[in-house]
């Protein structure tokens, strides 16, 4: 009895080298993931680690390690040092990850080290966005509804015209549908836009061109930041831009699609939203789309009289070869900020006919008119609102009198540009459109200063 006494001492004592001790590895339970299978949620899951009865001498717990991939791509990791025999770990990401598989490895090891491992795979579903995308949408068949440039929502490099929103009618009758199963559809009809790329000898309507005829099988998946669209072929906007760039400057075909999701609003029945993406480094696009109807056209209205300022929106001023384009210049959303000297100066058109400007202390000044660079400066005469100005208005021009009188740029006249010509005595302007919707006026001025160079003007009285 007291050798076999002994002899199980020496078999749990690990002091004594010469016995064979079992030292078996820790062993790990994977608990269930309580959290965090829904995009944006805290992810958390409870571990329970072991190393075999609470107090024994063999051994004990050393350290947890996990990671947690995405198509084989480490997405985050972490370790955490463990004590004892028996432990719960918890693991916790604030914010958890976005839609897509997962795989959580788990490994953890024992002071003498041994080790244990065990992983489990995970979906992580698109949260569902307040704002419903479902339905028809196409885009929205007004000046600057698609645009590019070289920062998100800027248009330096192009901004489409109302005159080429007219020209692409069989664009803008594209529809693209979002439906509440996951699929996605376009349909074209028997036109639609293409362009040289798409083999075709100029730009123009005709017969849609595979793989972009909407004859794919297509998908979305569609967060409150995010739209992607899957299937060869599927895009909104412009075929030619994905991620990579645009096909006609050498990017391949996309298999799927995501546009960032800048802005949604909802007036009634009618939806907006404006998708942007970058297409390859430094090239933004934007595509603003509707689903709805716009609303009736406001109605026109019959006078000037007022106080008007420049509208500050992107666009505001643009210049191209034809009016209302936009292909050589057109004033970005930036530019709001940067020339706020400008956008904040008044035009007033008085019921006697008389005319003013009220500049304040500082207006946008450029450099043919003395200063080193174009920038916010005092006004600078004959072109800061101190002369004696009057005006003409026949429902179709605008006639400013006076040398110096002028809305918007100065250095835009009938005949050219200053300094190239001679200060006029007045200036006259095309007006495009005069509206007036719940009190809110706008004015959208043509002034062609030689030959294809047209200016245009947006100008609003509220």
């Amino acid at each position: 009895m007291a050798l076999f006494a002994l002899l199980i001492v020496w078999s749990c004592d690990n002091g004594f080298a010469d016995v064979d001790v079992i030292d078996t590895p820790p062993t790990l339970d994977l608990g269930s993931i309580t959290s965090g299978t829904t995009e944006g949620e805290d992810f958390r899951i409870e571990i329970e680690v072991s190393d075999g009865i609470d107090g024994s001498s063999i051994s004990a717990l050393s350290n947890l390690n996990y990671s947690i991939t995405r198509d084989g791509e480490n997405v985050t990791s972490g370790s955490e040092e463990l004590t004892g025999d028996n432990q719960t770990v918890t693991i916790e990401i604030p914010g958890g990850f976005e839609a897509g598989e997962y795989n959580l490895d788990v490994t953890v090891t024992d002071t003498n080290g041994n080790e244990s491992s065990d992983n489990v795979s995970f979906t992580v579903s698109s949260a569902t966005p307040a704002f419903d995308i479902s339905g028809v949408w196409s885009l929205e068949p007004v000046a600057g509804s698609l645009k590019v440039g070289p920062a998100p929502g800027s248009s330096e490099w192009y901004q489409i015209s109302d005159a080429d929103v007219a020209l692409r009618d069989c664009f803008y009758d594209d529809t693209y549908t979002f439906n509440t199963d996951g699929s996605f559809e376009i349909e074209m009809g028997e036109s639609t836009w293409l362009e040289t790329w798409q083999g075709v000898d100029a730009d123009r309507c005709g017969t849609p061109v595979a793989p972009f005829d909407g004859a794919g099988t297509y998908s979305y998946t569609y967060t409150s930041t995010e739209l992607t669209l899957i299937g060869e072929g599927a895009h909104v906007g412009l075929a030619k831009v994905n991620n990579e760039g645009e096909i006609s400057q050498g990017a391949a075909v996309a298999d799927q699609i995501t546009y960032t999701i800048a802005e949604q609003t909802q007036d009634g029945d009618t939806r907006r939203m404006t998708l942007r993406i970058e297409a390859g480094d430094g090239v933004w696009w934007d595509f603003l789309l509707i689903s709805g109807e716009a609303g009736e056209d406001p109605e026109p209205a019959s006078d000037v009289a007022g106080d008007w300022q420049m509208e500050p929106v992107a666009g505001a001023f643009s210049v191209g070869p034809n009016p209302g384009s936009t292909e050589f210049f057109s004033s970005s959303a930036d530019d709001v900020t940067t020339r706020a000297c400008f956008f904040d100066d008044v035009y007033t058109f008085g019921a006697d006919g008389s005319f003013s400007i009220e500049m304040g202390d500082q207006t946008w000044l450029e450099s043919w008119q003395g200063v080193d660079s174009d920038s916010c400066g005092t006004p600078v005469a004959p072109h800061d609102g101190s002369g004696d100005y009057s005006f003409e208005f026949d429902g179709e021009t605008l006639r400013l009198i006076g040398e110096g009188a002028h809305v918007a740029l100065p250095k835009v006249v009938n005949g050219g540009e200053l300094p190239n010509v001679d200060v006029p005595d007045d200036v006259t302007y095309q007006v495009a459109s005069l509206t007036d919707e719940d009190g809110v006026r706008r004015m959208t001025l043509h002034i062609e200063i030689q030959d294809e160079i047209w200016w245009t003007f947006k100008l609003i009285s509220e």
